[in-house]
């Protein structure tokens, strides 16, 4: 009997190049394209991971499982962890990067259906409140306590490195004759984390994320998925150390200031 020298493999792999040919191999080894909540999620975890890692995930862009669907008639649909894109292969039918699909097929599919003008505001960055409250990003997050803690965070980080108060915009295709399905493609944090869903599926430089099976079973199981803290609650720290540093020793606040450096 083969020994069992690993409990799981590489959990993440990249799967770069066209969607349309980097998803069959995505499936054929086994794993889940990572969607939008689960990027957020995996954002947050490596906030205080290795710079290389964190770098890795917040400085670059990602498409996903997700896919937002466009129907003639100016109806928009989400569709989470969507079949659709899993079975996409380069031979099927597209128009200006999209997947074509048939009205039929448009009513079956299960997910969020927007109708004109309830999309939220688009096209542009958002403000922190905007993107809490958009529901787009309501659909995409699946929870409000990911969406607040993944939104602090990202305008935290976005106003300390690049001086940015707005981000996460929501930038939709156009419609046209066709129902057109497209992935949904978080930016990177340079880009102020948009949303696009207008992103070709046979560009070049597409970037999926497939996630092992063994990590799936994982989530929300491992200390790493247990939100102990949020933003929020960083800054009500930040707010009472700063009030006692006027009433207590420098040396008695040393051990705090150093472990709040570390969260």
């Amino acid at each position: 009997m083969a020994l069992k020298l690993n409990a799981t493999r590489e959990a993440y792999q990249e799967f770069y190049g066209r969607n349309v040919e980097q998803m069959p191999k995505l499936i054929a080894d086994g794993r889940v394209p990572m969607n939008v909540a689960q990027l957020m999620q995996r954002r947050l975890d490596v906030r205080n991971s290795d710079k290389a890692v964190k770098s890795s995930y917040m400085d670059n862009y990602f498409d996903t499982g997700d896919a937002v669907v466009y129907h003639p008639d100016s109806r928009v649909k989400i569709v989470l962890d969507s079949q659709t894109l899993r079975d996409m292969a380069p031979e099927n039918k597209k128009v200006n990067g999209a997947l074509i699909l048939t009205d039929e097929v448009y009513k079956e599919l299960q997910g969020e259906e927007f109708k004109k003008g309830r999309l939220g505001k688009t096209e542009s960055s958002l403000s922190r409140e905007d993107v809490k409250a958009h529901p787009v990003w309501k659909v995409l997050a699946r929870d409000q306590g990911l969406l607040n803690d993944y939104v602090d965070y990202i305008f935290a980080e976005g106003k300390e490195r690049f001086d940015y108060d707005t981000a996460m915009g929501v930038y939709l295709d156009s419609t046209s004759n066709d129902v057109k399905m497209r992935a949904w493609c978080v930016s990177r944090l340079e880009n102020r984390s948009y949303a696009y869903g207008w992103y070709y599926l046979d560009y070049d430089n597409g970037r999926f994320v497939g996630i092992a099976p063994e990590a799936l079973s994982a989530l929300g199981k491992g200390a790493s998925n247990i939100r102990a803290y949020t933003m929020a609650d960083l800054q009500a720290v930040d707010k009472a150390m700063n009030g006692l540093e006027r009433t207590l020793h420098p040396d008695v606040l040393k051990p705090f200031q150093e472990l709040r450096k570390k969260l």
